[in-house]
């Protein structure tokens, strides 16, 4: 199968990968020069309004596992597997997600379907608690047949700038595979931006349930955020600079 070595959904192990994205610049704003009187508490109000625009506009990536390839693959089958990770710095309104996948055989009728978990679910110990409520799902989508020679594809997700926890699990789920299909989670290590538990979670339908060996099982993905939370943001920090000139305007007027 092209090389890969693949790990098949039997005690087996779990995730990590890192992908390059080159962060996001907000375009140059174009200046318009008005003839008036100059007014320094005016200017204040606009300068702080731009100010705090821009703070918010930092985009960075916040968890990145996609530089070194372990050429091994985890295949689920049918099943659903998570990779537990811990974000970096940087801000928590996700923008972009991206994974990494192996496929084999793939005739169009293969569906794939990401979602992501806050583990606040049943205790473990050490710390450790399942996957439990879901804040992201892609819903079931067409898995494409990678055409690179290697079997590996790339798939990237818009998140809407989804809120997000430190720590999180991410959980992929393949379906149509039958026959001489196969569809695996591509495994990188070590995460280059963020960590990521050198186990993974599985889940046959039944619940979930920890797994490990004795090499890391990293899921190939990363993540780029920013600390704004929507692009309506802009527009409100800028109206509520406006708002502020106006009042002050108006109390010059009225004394």
């Amino acid at each position: 199968m092209n090389s890969q070595d693949e790990i098949y959904e039997s005690p087996k192990t779990k995730k990590s990968l890192t992908l390059r994205i080159s962060e996001t610049t907000m375009p140059p704003v174009q200046e318009t020069q008005i003839q008036m009187q100059p007014n320094k508490t005016l200017s204040t109000i606009v300068a702080l309004s731009l100010a705090a625009v821009a703070a918010q506009g930092a985009t960075s990536i916040v968890y990145s596992n996609a530089t070194s390839y372990t050429g091994t693959i985890l295949n689920p089958e049918l099943n659903q597997v998570g990779d537990e990770i811990i974000l970096g710095a940087g801000g928590r309104f996700g923008q972009t997600f991206r994974f990494e996948y192996y496929g084999l055989n793939l005739d169009g009728d293969e569906t794939v379907r990401l979602r992501f978990y806050n583990n606040d679910g049943a205790p473990l110990g050490n710390n450790t608690f399942e996957p439990n409520s879901v804040f992201f799902d892609s819903l079931v989508q067409t898995l494409p047949a990678p055409t690179d020679p290697s079997g590996r594809n790339t798939l990237q997700y818009d998140l809407n700038f989804v809120g997000l926890p430190d720590r999180f699990t991410f959980s992929v789920s393949f379906g149509g595979i039958s026959g001489n299909d196969v569809a695996g989670i591509a495994l990188y290590q070590p995460p280059t931006v963020g960590m990521s538990e050198n186990d993974y979670w599985f889940n046959d339908g039944t619940g979930w349930e920890l797994r490990g060996t004795n090499v890391p099982i990293n899921f190939g993905a990363s993540l780029v955020a920013t600390s704004v939370p929507e692009p309506s943001t802009y527009a409100l920090v800028i109206i509520g600079g406006l708002c502020g000139l106006a009042l002050v305007n108006r109390r010059r007027r009225a004394s």
